[in-house]
């Protein structure tokens, strides 16, 4: 088979009441804060976040990958004097 026909795999990507039903040690409270504060927490960066209009929606796998790192960890002013 040539790479050219390989299927490829589409990421299922989910809104934040999915996630956090799909996912039972995450709230809806707690994921909107971490996309509130995506551009300073590092989520934006790891490519977990998609957005379409004005939905935000996450990739599964990269969002668990960021929580298990403890990027999330970091919140409010802690992460400006962690950037500093």
């Amino acid at each position: 088979m040539s790479k050219d026909t390989e299927p490829t795999t589409t990421p299922t990507l989910y809104s934040v009441k999915q996630l956090a039903a799909a996912e039972p040690a995450l709230s809806v409270g707690g994921l909107r804060e971490d996309l509130f504060h995506r551009h300073t927490n590092g989520l934006e960066a790891s490519g977990a976040v998609i957005r379409r209009g004005r939905r935000l929606l996450l990739h599964r796998e990269r969002y668990m990958a960021w929580l298990i790192d403890g990027r999330a960890s970091l919140r409010g002013g802690e992460r400006m004097r962690k950037a500093a």
